[in-house]
């Protein structure tokens, strides 16, 4: 799954903004297609962006310092034909206007638009988005009222659509995503079913949809949460099924699917963390009681024998084994 970076920062520093900007403005149009573009010349230019591709369809972010951007007719003739999801992240509005619709977007807002149409929109400082990109013939099939109008303003609390902002974070931050074919695919049919919600299919193709794409994102936020908190001694499955407002059970269902029970994820992290404490010297003089309590377990008994068990030896031959050199 490649990834694009780019950011003005790469763009060569002897030129002055009009220049950067200008040649920013010919590679924009080489990758991403033909536009208009003007950069507020009040500020200094900026632009930062990062592209992940899956296939026919990629998720991206990026911020710009540019304010005017305007698509004709003629720009989109021979241009790709996608559907987008997008999350506007700017503090500053964003008035679009698309056929004979006009949009005020304000932070939070999510819109679909189909790229391949006439095109304008104007901000008053620095332009933030998140995207998911698919292409429109795939999408019609699955919701063929997808594109009834131009742009279509989405409910940012609906669960399908949290999801998929939550999906595109992760699949720009996650690089391990990048480097294993088969969470690509997995990434790639999550995403897919995520936009299919979004966009408000029904019936069958909901079903579908939502049994594989929003069980996914569950699990996948699932671990996140996890992996994020398992140092807190008071975690439990159930503190993380009421973050996400899932029943115990669904929870308990969902990271077994995962190939692990929450009780072994929390311990892995825990005693994995705790080796890392162990081998680092900057806790040479620290308690291996204290490193217990600061990974998570209550009882350095129950630390001592688990440790044990996972890595052959207890915290202290570990510590003295890997920090000190035999004489």
């Amino acid at each position: 799954m490649p990834k694009i970076e780019f950011s003005s920062d790469q763009l060569p520093s002897h030129l002055n903004d009009r220049a950067r900007f200008r040649l920013w403005h010919d590679i924009w149009m080489e990758q991403l297609g033909n536009a208009d573009m003007k950069h507020a010349e009040d500020q200094p230019f900026y632009t930062a962006s990062t592209n992940v591709l899956l296939g026919e369809l990629s998720v991206s972010r990026f911020a710009t310092t540019t304010g005017h951007y305007v698509r004709t007719r003629k720009h989109v003739t021979n241009d790709r034909d996608d559907i987008l999801v997008g999350f506007y992240r700017s503090p500053q509005p964003q008035l679009w206007t698309v056929g004979n619709q006009g949009v005020e977007l304000k932070q939070g807002s999510v819109v679909a638009f189909n790229v391949a149409q006439p095109v304008s929109s104007f901000t008053n400082g620095l332009t933030a988005w998140n995207l998911a990109s698919i292409p429109r013939a795939q999408i019609l099939k699955l919701v063929p009222h997808a594109d009834n109008r131009p742009a279509m303003l989405l409910d940012p609390a609906n669960p399908a659509v949290r999801h998929l902002e939550r999906t595109i974070d992760f699949l720009l931050d996650a690089d391990e995503v990048c480097e294993d074919q088969a969470l690509t695919r997995h990434a790639q049919a999550m995403l897919g079913d995520l936009i299919v919600l979004a966009l408000g299919a029904r019936g069958e193709v909901a079903e579908v949809a939502a049994e594989r794409g929003l069980r996914a994102a569950r699990q996948r936020e699932l671990i996140a949460i996890i992996e994020k908190r398992f140092a807190e001694p008071s975690l439990s499955i159930t503190t993380i099924a009421d973050a996400l407002h899932l029943s115990r059970r669904y929870a308990s269902d969902l990271l077994l699917e995962g190939g692990a029970t929450f009780s072994e994820r929390v311990l892995e992290l825990r005693l994995q963390k705790a080796r890392a404490m162990l081998s680092d010297v900057r806790y040479d003089d620290t308690k291996v009681s204290d490193i217990a309590f600061a990974c998570g377990f209550n009882e350095v008994t129950y630390f001592n024998r688990r440790f044990r068990a996972h890595f052959g030896c207890s915290p202290t031959q570990y510590r003295m084994g890997t920090n000190h050199s035999d004489p």
